[in-house]
């Protein structure tokens, strides 16, 4: 839900913070300690920014310090409406109390207020968690209708997110040491944007569009009846390359996101319109604009998402 979130593609678990956002060639960072108290008095927010301020005093950069909190009480803000804030919108009486903490963690030897405090401080976002779960997801899927698929679905997809999170936790990493941000890599604590893009799609159709295996989904048949061993593979090769290029392109991820909006509700209803039936409604829907999206292509996608839909049943 970042202003940066197009920039973001590698999401490292457990190196520099709970979880830190990266773009592509690590130049850049977004750093995110979250924290799932019941309650969140003074003390306890000034002990969860101590790994923000020592990321915030390293030799690393990180453009964005995101404490991701629980709903905090509105006595403590001075402006109550708002559920993403900085640390000015914090009321006095509370600011003594985390900057008390705080400072107790950093310096417990009494060793005074550390010069870089403020500046760190006026550089922390804080966000509450005030939504619902499915909230998160339908925030990444580019419905029209958010109402697709049920709130079980869209609450499963992030269950599974999360335990694929949980998961990378599992090796052991203390100690080690890297010269740079990238070098956390090879450590394999991070999940890129768009396995969790693949991810969405395949369980929002019911089945594996982009990494499974290349079989031939057998509505698909009536297309390649003909086509020598050759002509088959190269047009099941490039049916699942153009799938890709059309939805990871930039410009054309919005067009594969209609397409994909009209085929499953249009299967949940009409199961037994064959794959050409369906193609022919879907162009009277939908107006393919992007260049991959070719008609084997679509029938291609038609035929994986029928099979889903009638293996569900």
């Amino acid at each position: 839900m970042h202003q940066d979130r197009n920039e973001i593609n590698v999401l490292t678990v457990d190196c520099f913070n709970d979880v830190t956002g990266a773009n592509e060639d690590f130049t850049k960072l977004w750093d995110v300690q979250s924290k799932n108290h019941q309650t969140l008095p003074p003390s306890k927010i000034g002990e969860s920014l101590l790994t923000l301020y020592k990321n915030f005093i390293s030799d690393f950069e990180f453009s964005s310090y995101i404490l991701f909190i629980p709903k905090l009480k509105r006595s403590y803000l001075i402006d109550k409406s708002l559920h993403i804030y900085g640390y000015s919108n914090i009321n006095d009486k509370q600011k003594k109390g985390i900057e008390n903490q705080l400072v107790n963690k950093i310096s417990p030897k009494d060793e005074g207020r550390p010069p870089p405090l403020d500046d760190f401080l006026s550089h922390i976002t804080f966000v509450e968690d005030n939504k619902k779960i499915s909230t998160y997801i339908k925030s990444i899927v580019r419905f029209k209708n958010k109402e697709l698929v049920s709130e079980d679905l869209y609450q499963s997809i992030f269950n599974e997110i999360r335990n694929t999170q949980a998961a990378l936790k599992n090796s052991y990493i203390e100690n080690e040491t890297i010269t740079l941000p990238r070098d956390v890599l090879k450590y394999r604590r991070h999940i890129t944007k768009k396995k969790i893009n693949i991810l969405l799609i395949n369980r929002l159709t019911g089945i594996k569009v982009f990494d499974g295996p290349r079989q031939i989904p057998p509505p698909f048949l009536s297309v390649i009846e003909g086509l020598d061993e050759s002509e088959l593979k190269d047009l099941l090769q490039d049916c699942h390359e153009n799938l890709s290029y059309a939805f990871f392109d930039k410009n054309g991820c919005r067009n594969f996101w209609r397409v994909l909006e009209f085929i499953i509700p249009h299967l949940q209803e009409n199961l037994n319109d064959d794959i050409y039936q369906v193609y022919e409604a879907l162009l009277s829907s939908v107006k393919i604009t992007t260049y991959y999206l070719t008609k084997e292509t679509i029938l291609f996608l038609i035929s994986l998402i029928k099979n889903g839909v009638e293996n569900e049943n």
